[in-house]
């Protein structure tokens, strides 16, 4: 059987923070989906897509009594993913 891969860009990684930019605020199975997704594609991660992700959900988490409310179980989600990207690399 014969795999096709896909090259890891700067496009696709751009799409891989387009995916978790999109996915802030949704409130739906996407937003763990998306964390997991990216948590186990640890070479889509390079130092500027983590920075990235870590200011925009830096900026999720400054905004979530104003703009996101009743959303703790994403909350969670993007914490745990937080943490990892701190970590990661």
């Amino acid at each position: 059987m014969n795999k096709e891969f896909i090259q890891i860009d700067y496009d696709l990684k751009d799409m891989i923070i387009s995916a978790l930019r999109y996915m802030l605020g949704r409130k739906t199975i996407g937003v763990c989906a998306t964390a997991n997704f990216i948590m186990k594609n640890p070479k889509l991660i390079d130092d500027r897509v983590k920075n990235v992700m870590l200011k925009d959900l830096e900026e999720y988490f400054n905004c979530r009594g104003i703009y996101y409310k009743d959303d703790e179980c994403d909350y969670q989600v993007w914490k745990s993913l937080y943490e990892w990207l701190r970590n990661h690399g």
